[in-house]
C-alpha cells in the first residue's frame, strides 16, 4: 500500500459537494490522505467505505466534527494533531447549513447559520493554520447568492454588526417580521457574504506571515437534487421541487450544476498551482465577486469580532 504524503480536510465531506470533491481528490492520487470531517461519525464512516471502494485509494478516513460546537472543533483539531497523518496541505471549508423553519442556535448559543457557515470554519482554520504546510491551500465554499446582481432567486444578504448576526434574539429583531423561510434564506446569503470577507481578510493577513499559503473562494453554483442536503430543513413540497424538478434547470442555465461537476471544480482549486490567493471562482472561471464583498472595513470588523468572541489573537 502506497503511503500518502499529504493530508486534506473536507468539512461536510460525507455527502453532496464535499463527497464528490473527496472522490475526485482520492481518485487522483494515493499521495493524498483525505479526511472526511462529518457531524456524524457513522455517516462519515459510510462515506469513507464508499470512497475507498470507488477510488481504490485506502488513504481515506473520517473524523467527527460539529461546526455548531466550539468544543467539537477544538477536539477535532487536537485529535488531528495526534492522529499521525501526513502533513496537512489543504483545508476545504465546504459544510454549510440553511434553516427555513425558525431560528436555530448552536451549542454555544450563536445563531446557527452564522455559527456554522462562518464562525465554525473561522475557528477551524485558525486552529489548524500553524499545521498547514508551505504551498498549502485553504478553499472556502461561498455562493453566488451573496451577490444580488446575479438574480439567483434568493434574497439579498443583509449584513450588520457581527454581534447582532450572532445573537439569535438580536438577529430576529434586525430581520423583522418576515416569514421563517425568508429569514433563513437571508441569513444564508449573508453567511456566504461573510465567507468572502473571511477569505479576503485571511488572504491579506496570511501574505505577511505565511506567504506561500493561498486562500481562495468558490461559487459552486446551484446544485439541486437528492445529492445535496442544503434543503433538509425545507417543507416537503419545496424539498420535492428541489430534488426532482429544479435539477432540470441545468439544461437551460449554466449556473445550475450537478454536485459531481462542482466537485471537480472544487478539487481543481486544490490541484491548480497557479491559483492566485484572494481570488474568487465561479466554477472553473476566476471572476469578481460582488462590490459589497470587497468592503475591507467590514472584513476587518468581522475578523476582529470573530477573533475576540473565540478568545483568539487578532494576529496570525
Amino acid at each position: 500500500m502506497k503511503k500518502a504524503k499529504k493530508t486534506i480536510i473536507i468539512t461536510g465531506g460525507n455527502t453532496g459537494l464535499g463527497f464528490e470533491t473527496a472522490k475526485v481528490i482520492a481518485g487522483a492520487s494515493n499521495d493524498w490522505h483525505v479526511v472526511i470531517a462529518s457531524r456524524s461519525q457513522h455517516r462519515g464512516n459510510e462515506a469513507v467505505n464508499e470512497l475507498i471502494q470507488s477510488t481504490r485509494n485506502p488513504n481515506v478516513s473520517s473524523m467527527e466534527l460539529d461546526l455548531a460546537s466550539i468544543s467539537s472543533i477544538k477536539r477535532f483539531s487536537e485529535k488531528l494533531m495526534k492522529a499521525g497523518l501526513p502533513p496537512l496541505h489543504a483545508i476545504i471549508c465546504n459544510a454549510g447549513a440553511q434553516f427555513a423553519q425558525g431560528t436555530q442556535t448552536t451549542a454555544d448559543g450563536v445563531e446557527a447559520t452564522f455559527g456554522v457557515n462562518h464562525l465554525g470554519h473561522f475557528l477551524l482554520v485558525r486552529l489548524l493554520l500553524n499545521q498547514l504546510q508551505e504551498q498549502g491551500r485553504i478553499v472556502v465554499v461561498s455562493s453566488d447568492t451573496h451577490d444580488p446582481a446575479k438574480k439567483t432567486g434568493m434574497p439579498a444578504p443583509s449584513y450588520t454588526s457581527p454581534a447582532i448576526m450572532a445573537d439569535p434574539v438580536a438577529s430576529d429583531k434586525f430581520l423583522g417580521n418576515i416569514p421563517d423561510l425568508a429569514k433563513g434564506q437571508i441569513r444564508y446569503t449573508t453567511s456566504k457574504l461573510c465567507n468572502l470577507y473571511f477569505t479576503y481578510e485571511l488572504s491579506r493577513r496570511i501574505r505577511k506571515s505565511k506567504p506561500s499559503i493561498s486562500v481562495v473562494a468558490l461559487n459552486p453554483g446551484m446544485m439541486p437534487g437528492k445529492g445535496s442536503a442544503l434543503t433538509r430543513d425545507y417543507k416537503p413540497f419545496l424539498r420535492f421541487m428541489w430534488n426532482n424538478v429544479m435539477p432540470l434547470m441545468r439544461f437551460v442555465r449554466s449556473s445550475v450544476r450537478t454536485t459531481k461537476q462542482s466537485g471537480a471544480d472544487l478539487a481543481n482549486l486544490v490541484f491548480n498551482e497557479s491559483v492566485i490567493t484572494g481570488s474568487y471562482w465561479d466554477g472553473s472561471k476566476k471572476i469578481s465577486s460582488s462590490d459589497e464583498s470587497y468592503n475591507q472595513d467590514r472584513a476587518v470588523e468581522l475578523w476582529n469580532w470573530s477573533s475576540e468572541s473565540l478568545d483568539l489573537s487578532k494576529e496570525i
